[in-house]
Formats: C-alpha cells, sequence, structure tokens
C-alpha cells in the first residue's frame, strides 16, 4: 500500500486498453470505482477464499488467449500481498496459468510511506483503529508493512522475474515512477490528462477533522443500521473535505524520521545487499541516500 498502485491503476484506466492489455475490471473483477482497477486480492490464493478469484483469474487468462494478438499482458495491481500466507502457491499457481510471470514492486522510503499509509487509514471508514494522523499511530499495525528485504525473498525465484523499482517523493511531479514502470516493463502508460483521477491529498487539518468525526461517529458501530447511516454521513462529509483547498501536509520532524530510518536499518541493510549490483546504480544510490534525515544542525 501507499507506492503508488492506485495511481498506476487509475492511469492505465485513463483511456481505453489496447487488446495486448488486460487490467481486469467490470465483470471480469468487481469495481469499488469506474476509475480506478479494485485490488485483486492475490493474497487470498491459497485459501478457502481464494478459490473463486483463481476461477475469475483463469477466466481472464482464457480471454487473453482467444485474443487475436500475439502477446497479451495480463496486469494484476495487487496491494496486500506483505501479509499473504502461501507466496510459493501463488507464484506457482500464477506460473501455471500464464506463459510469463514477472512480479513488480515499488519500494518507497518507509518514513514517507508510513505517514501515507496513516493518512489514508484516517480516511478510511473501514478502518477505525487509526483515529488521528499523530505521530504516536504511526509505528502501530505496521508489523509486516515496507520489510522490502522480506518482499524480495519472499516473492524472488528461478522461474520468474522479480523487478524492483524505487518510488521517490517528487515522482508526482516528475513522473517518474510511471516512467521507470513503462521502461522496465514495456507496459506504455497514458501521459496525465483531464480524465486521470488522483487520490485526494489532504492536509494535517483537514485530516484531524475527518479523524475526530470518525471518533465521534464511532459509537454507531455496534448497531448495523445506524452504522450504514453514520457511514452515509462520513462519506459525505468526507467528500466536501477532499473539494477543499488543500491545507498545510502533515509531516514528521527530523528526530521522528529518524526513529523510523532506525527501525528499518537493519531490513534495508539486508535489501542493499539483495539487489546486488543493481543497488550501486544512480536511482538506487539516490534513494538509499534519501533514508536519512536531515542532519542536525
Amino acid at each position: 500500500m501507499k507506492t503508488g498502485t492506485e495511481a498506476l491503476s487509475s492511469r492505465l484506466l485513463s483511456e481505453p486498453l489496447p487488446d495486448s492489455l488486460i487490467l481486469p475490471s467490470g465483470a471480469a473483477w468487481p469495481q469499488s470505482r469506474s476509475d480506478v482497477a479494485k485490488h485483486p486480492q492475490l493474497e487470498l490464493l491459497g485459501t478457502r477464499r481464494g478459490a473463486p478469484i483463481e476461477h475469475r483469474l483463469e477466466k481472464i487468462v482464457a480471454d487473453a488467449r482467444r485474443r487475436d494478438v500475439p502477446d497479451v499482458t495480463i496486469l494484476l495491481i495487487a496491494e496486500a500481498l506483505n501479509v499473504a500466507q502461501f507466496p510459493e502457491y501463488i507464484i506457482n499457481r500464477l506460473r501455471q496459468m500464464a506463459d510469463k510471470l514477472e512480479i513488480v514492486f515499488f519500494a518507497r522510503a518507509q518514513s514517507a510511506a508510513l505517514l501515507s499509509f496513516v493518512a489514508h487509514r484516517v480516511q478510511s471508514w473501514t478502518s477505525p483503529k487509526y483515529i488521528r494522523p499523530v505521530y504516536a499511530g504511526i509505528l502501530k499495525g505496521t508489523r509486516k508493512r515496507f520489510y522490502y528485504d522480506v518482499y524480495a525473498s519472499r516473492w524472488s525465484g528461478g522461474d520468474h522475474t522479480l523487478t524492483i523499482l524505487p518510488y521517490f517523493e517528487d515522482d508526482h511531479l516528475t513522473d517518474g515512477l510511471m516512467k521507470r514502470f513503462a521502461l522496465h516493463t514495456g507496459i506504455k502508460v497514458p501521459a496525465t490528462n483531464k480524465t486521470y483521477r488522483a487520490n485526494a491529498s489532504l492536509g494535517k487539518e483537514q485530516l484531524e477533522r475527518l479523524g475526530e468525526l470518525k471518533q465521534r461517529l464511532f459509537r454507531f458501530r455496534s448497531n448495523p443500521a445506524l452504522e450504514k447511516l453514520a457511514a452515509r454521513f462520513y462519506f459525505t462529509a468526507r467528500r466536501r473535505i477532499q473539494n477543499e483547498v488543500q491545507g498545510s501536509r502533515w509531516a514528521l520532524n527530523a528526530e521522528q524520521t529518524r526513529e523510523i530510518v532506525e527501525r528499518y536499518r537493519e531490513s534495508n541493510a539486508r535489501f542493499k545487499k539483495l539487489l546486488g549490483s543493481q543497488s550501486r546504480r544512480d536511482m538506487w544510490k539516490r534513494w538509499f541516500a534519501e533514508l536519512e534525515p536531515n542532519p542536525k544542525k
């Protein structure tokens, strides 16, 4: 989560897809929003709840093989693979369905990813535990998140390709992440246009108002009928706040950033080692250099 997945799916769906690319949507994959591909819950493969998902994937693959183009790419944009119980099963099953499998993940500096993760939870009605945007909530519930050495180890293998791309905080200005994805995968990403809808970014004061509103509405969650009314009221208020001019962003100070850097230091050292010669490329040199907070003056 919070590494550009929804932005990527939004951009790809901003224009009609070519016959050579399938991004599960519509009847093949029920959508939560018309402009965003719903994440296909690949983490459930290998469990009882994953059986319907496998059947959907089999139909998507069958459709790809019927298309009158030489090579068809099926792009599955997933978020929760960090908590998947059976990564080997997922890899093997996808490998059995397709002629070639490539796994790509984006690595974003943990201090920024965690901040965005909590801000997302503040805005999400389905996440009542993350009520306010405060630093004390940054590291709660993140035991398995953003440990990139673990991701690389779990999803590597000899019978498929694992591509790891860095995410930089200025990518939304330079379009860098989309360009790197297109370059390394060969999938053309449409340029930004008026139909492209990005995630709403809120200022800290706006996040605080939403958090306080969720806290006031929390007592209604135990009653199904009242919970629906409360949710409807919350979504209306959130939409109004999202349409406001963005206020000052929520940011961490140097001490807070340093604490997060220390938490992930050993993991990032192992991650750098797993990257091997790639870690000496300019983009990865920049990524590791930007992990550290500004030194105290």
